[in-house]
């Protein structure tokens, strides 16, 4: 296979409007628009957090700044660019108006392989070693039984339950270089287990810093940088080399 795939992270779109939204939503489109005119044939990543809270009510559904987000996927797919899904901790509990956009949705770490080169996916949260709390909540909010729980509660109410998590989540962002130093240490051990399995790149987000190593051997890890109003980041596997760009 000799086509392009092209992967980003943590968008992070809110459902209100603002200056900065708006922005935001621009540099996206040109994403769109560059891959458009480039008219080849390619795969998209979205390599989680695409909004800033999704949960599958109607009011979401309906909201304005989600379906100008999703209206951008149907462009991808009307030009034969097929758009992916891997979830991340701001917008896992998706749903058959979610899914409609994608051609998969994967919920959990997924592996692709490009010219015989295996990549490892994942969003990367619940990875760091002091990160407990995070994954015993992880495993409560994606049951079953917690999202049938939760799609009874009023829209308003769900709203404030998925934001507040939403923000608390926002701390693990706010890193100074030891912390980082840190962060990128344990990163890299994961890597190296998940290149002992048989892959050869290990691609995540989620850290919102760009972070890349590669060992002795060839193989690689990406820590991919966020999108925002100032610049989208993006990475993009031409069959050969893994090359990060931004717009």
């Amino acid at each position: 296979m000799n086509e392009k795939i092209y992967f980003f992270a943590d968008v992070h779109f809110k459902g209100t409007s603002s200056d900065i939204e708006d922005k935001k939503f621009l540099k996206f489109q040109q994403f769109v628009r560059k891959l458009i005119q480039d008219n080849i044939r390619c795969s998209v990543y979205v390599m989680g957090d695409l909004f800033d809270y999704y949960f599958e009510k109607k009011t979401l559904i309906a909201n304005k700044n989600y379906k100008r987000v999703f209206m951008e996927f149907d462009k991808l797919r009307k030009h034969n660019i097929q758009p992916y899904f891997i979830a991340g901790n701001h917008d896992f509990w998706i749903g058959k108006e979610f899914k409609k956009n994608f051609i998969n949705c994967f919920l959990e770490d997924h592996v692709v392989t490009i010219n015989n080169k295996n990549f490892y996916l994942t969003h990367g949260d619940g990875i760091l070693s002091w990160d407990r709390k995070y994954r015993i909540l992880k495993k409560v909010i994606r049951s079953r039984i917690f999202i049938i729980l939760y799609s009874l509660l009023p829209g308003i109410i769900a709203e404030k339950i998925g934001k507040t998590i939403s923000e608390q989540r926002k701390d693990s962002h706010k890193l100074d270089d030891k912390v980082l130093e840190k962060i990128q240490s344990e990163l890299k051990k994961f890597a190296e287990r998940k290149w002992q399995d048989g892959n050869d790149w290990v691609i995540m987000g989620h850290y919102h810093h760009l972070f890349q190593f590669s060992n002795h051997n060839g193989k690689g890890l990406l820590v991919l940088g966020d999108c925002d109003e100032i610049q989208f980041n993006y990475a993009v596997f031409d069959g050969e080399n893994l090359l990060v760009e931004k717009i």
